[in-house]
């Protein structure tokens, strides 16, 4: 083969590197659901309307039917905006993928966002410090920035270093490892 249409070793190390932030992406989308009940008791019990009687009762409800998870409207709202903000972060922010992309180039770009899913991990991580409904909602428009960044600008690298003959493969690698992160 010609020098440039084949695939060399820093190329796929660069690739797979650059399609491993787009595993954090799927992750965040799939990842919500299944901490639901527990968030939600979280959410019930720092807004005051779970109390350690109803913790401890055996069917787990009140004398007026509340069980702490789901039912009460204020803990149904914050936990529709939970998930809600990830979608509202990651809209905003792809309008800045060119911007962030053109700014310091698009290696330095992916490193920068990558701040954000750190802050947005630790925010969400560290939220029975103080008032879990704000910091996981938080944490999550934080995600959501960056899988939006990450989405425009993880592509757009790969496109840009892959060769021509390989770029369609090497640029299904993005969506990929979104799958990959959905599935873990």
């Amino acid at each position: 083969m010609e020098t440039g249409k084949q695939i060399t070793g820093t190329l796929a190390i660069a690739v797979f590197t650059a399609a491993l932030g787009s595993l954090q992406y799927g992750y965040s989308l799939g990842v919500i659901n299944a901490p639901q009940k527990i968030i939600e008791k979280n959410y019930a019990r720092s807004l005051g309307l779970l109390s350690e009687r109803l913790e401890q009762s055996e069917n787990g409800t009140d004398e007026t039917g509340f069980s702490g998870s789901g039912n009460h409207p204020e803990v149904v709202m914050y936990w529709s905006l939970s998930v809600a903000i990830f979608s509202i972060g990651g809209m905003v922010s792809s309008f800045l993928v060119g911007f962030v992309g053109d700014l310091r180039g698009r290696v330095k770009g992916m490193l920068m966002i990558n701040v954000l899913a750190v802050v947005a991990g630790l925010l969400m991580g560290l939220c029975r410090i103080w008032k879990p409904h704000i910091m996981v909602i938080s944490g999550r428009a934080v995600m959501g920035f960056y899988c939006g960044l990450t989405s425009g600008l993880v592509p757009m690298y790969i496109g840009e270093i892959a060769p021509k003959a390989y770029r369609g493969a090497l640029g299904t690698l993005h969506q990929l490892a979104i799958v990959i992160g959905i599935l873990i």
